[in-house]
């Protein structure tokens, strides 16, 4: 009986003089909201809200803000949009999926992007900057052969 006591006493000390394991979530450098750029006119695009399905490890974005152009209205529906996003309201439109970080932390690739100005997908891929401050994203439609530049300014 005297055995079972310490033995169990002994225990419950080295459980709770044990200090607690703390592990922290990797910091992912895609994840929060970020101001799109078009590289040609230097215009604020859109700001986008990137998030990462944590079975997939895919990254995709919605929409939370558009900004107005010199040259274009900001449209509210994706009007040119095809198959089921047409017509839908682009303030909450998934407009990237399948982003997949390529080398850790450095270059992502293989995602689309949706471009609700002209409803075109894109085909794209990003270099992080050293800072993780910016997103230089390379764009291109298969289909018609069009290239765009964007930068992703982390907010």
């Amino acid at each position: 009986m005297m055995n079972t006591r310490f033995l169990r006493n002994f225990v419950l000390f080295l459980g709770l003089s044990t200090p607690f394991t703390v592990h922290a979530t990797p910091f992912d450098p895609l994840i929060g909201t970020w101001k799109v750029v078009d590289s040609r006119t230097g215009s604020y695009l859109s700001d986008i809200v990137i998030r990462r399905n944590s079975k997939t490890e895919q990254y995709s974005a919605v929409i939370v803000k558009m900004y107005p152009s010199a040259q274009e209205t900001v449209p509210t529906t994706c009007t040119l949009c095809s198959g089921s996003l047409k017509d839908q309201p682009i303030i909450g439109m998934e407009v990237l999926t399948g982003l997949k970080m390529l080398i850790q932390n450095e270059e992502f690739g293989q995602g689309v992007w949706v471009n609700p100005y002209d409803g075109y997908k894109y085909s794209i891929n990003g270099r992080l900057s050293k800072t993780g401050k910016m997103l230089n994203i390379n764009a291109k439609n298969p289909s018609n052969n069009t290239f765009r530049n964007m930068t992703w300014i982390r907010l």
